[in-house]
């Protein structure tokens, strides 16, 4: 039976077996811990690199070349990105440099009140479609639909509205100065970022933590893959290979702690977004690393094409997490089932 080439890649993705056979692998799959213990940290930084990889393809639509190794292009793609991370001047988010800041300070004050923020939302009708739209997700959803501003704020609530006004204004930088490669992944982009970020504010309520820093964190890391994939687009012809996917990886994680020094004011995303660039996902990791390696995992998970795969990788990390998050999971999985 002829299977597809992209999805005979998925498959040897999640097999016990090196992804690139030339070059250097990518670390084999591990054995699933057992539903009663929580997958270890060593686990999940082993698969930390298979998965990226299947995000990226998933993302960009572009099938691997699992015989090759890096090329000429390749390289030019990771100098173009640490030539621009070194670049004491460049604003990695150009979009973001005007509104960030006043946004974080409004938002993260704890004497903005419910009623300013409503006041905000209700001056921009692109906020309150925003507002009305989170509302009827699958996260707030109940059994009717909400119709109207001031029943989607009750709703709400102030992390809602942080959350939806954070949305509307940080979603465009997908889009700037987009090329063809941009403009094809930012939806798919987009769908596991809003699966990411509320995975993430899920995980920390459930532990009694900040959700919308939570959230902020998640958010930026995901934004860092616009910074990728803007290099990628000035450099036609590079393919895709394990050690060039584990790099693009790398420089993601590099790249998101570079946004988080520039967001004023700073907040707990710093130290977090730093810690898992300079030391990647280990041992000794911090809880804000390891809950945003949980929510960029099973966000990925939910967008996943084989869903019964999904379900069985996704297992270990549902039955670490409290059950808020399982319910969280259960719902954007519901939700989701359309294509994508």
């Amino acid at each position: 039976m002829h299977v597809h080439p992209m999805k005979a890649w998925f498959l040897r993705l999640f097999a016990n077996q090196p992804v690139d056979p030339v070059g250097p692998p990518l670390p084999a799959e591990p054995p699933a811990a057992p539903a009663s213990s929580p997958p270890s940290a060593q686990t999940w930084h082993l698969r930390r690199p298979v998965l990226d990889g299947a995000l990226l393809a998933w993302m960009v639509q572009c099938e691997p070349d699992l015989a090759d190794t890096l090329g000429a292009r390749e390289q030019g793609v990771l100098q173009a990105l640490e030539a621009r991370a070194g670049d004491p001047a460049a604003n990695l988010l150009p979009r973001a440099a005007g509104v960030v800041p006043a946004l974080l300070a409004r938002l993260r004050s704890e004497s903005s009140s419910l009623g300013e923020l409503v006041e905000h939302v209700s001056r921009d009708q692109t906020l309150v479609a925003e507002v009305v739209a989170m509302a009827n997700s699958a996260f707030y959803r109940r059994e009717r639909p909400v119709m109207e501003l001031g029943h989607s704020i009750q709703m709400l609530g102030v992390g809602g509205l942080r959350a939806a006004i954070a949305r509307v204004v940080l979603k465009p930088m997908l889009d700037g100065r987009s090329g063809p490669l941009i403009r094809r992944a930012a939806p798919r982009l987009w769908k596991h970022t809003e699966f990411k970020t509320q995975l993430a504010a899920e995980i920390a309520r459930s532990q009694g933590r900040d959700p919308f820093d939570a959230y902020l964190l998640a958010l930026l890391h995901d934004m860092a893959w616009s910074v990728v994939l803007r290099e990628l687009d000035a450099v036609p012809g590079w393919r895709m290979s394990g050690p060039f996917v584990a790099a693009l990886g790398q420089w993601r994680d590099r790249l998101a702690s570079l946004i988080a020094q520039q967001w004023r004011p700073l907040g707990p995303w710093v130290p977090a977004a730093a810690e898992l660039a300079q030391q990647g996902l280990g041992a000794g990791s911090g809880p804000d690393v390891l809950n945003l390696c949980t929510a960029d995992q099973l966000a990925w998970l939910l967008c996943d094409p084989n869903r019964v795969r999904a379900r069985t990788l996704a297992e270990p990390l549902l039955a670490a997490a409290l059950p808020p998050v399982r319910a969280c999971f259960d719902e954007l999985d519901a939700a989701s089932a359309g294509p994508g």
